[in-house]
């Protein structure tokens, strides 16, 4: 009775073989493959970054560093606090 079950088994299992290998496309060679992609995507950055790429900051943001300074200097109990939640 065992044999029955092992052979059902056997039979649903090749079944599954059989309909993944149908599903599912062959695999291709690895070796078809050109390169490694990294010094493409270097080139293309290079291609599209701006020629001056300079680090600009807005002017909103200055004033808000600038006002956080004024108020630790006004307030300095508050420089742990702002450690704290940073």
């Amino acid at each position: 009775m065992k044999k029955q079950e092992s052979g059902i088994r056997d039979q649903g299992s090749d079944g599954l073989v059989k309909f993944l290998r149908n599903a599912l496309p062959p695999i291709e060679d690895e070796s078809a493959l050109s390169s490694d992609l990294w010094p493409a995507m270097q080139r293309r950055m290079r291609a599209e970054a701006p020629e001056s790429t300079k680090l600009r900051v807005p002017w909103f943001d200055w004033a808000l560093a600038g006002g956080l300074a004024v108020m630790l200097a006004a307030f300095p109990a508050w420089i742990p606090v702002l450690l704290y939640y940073l």
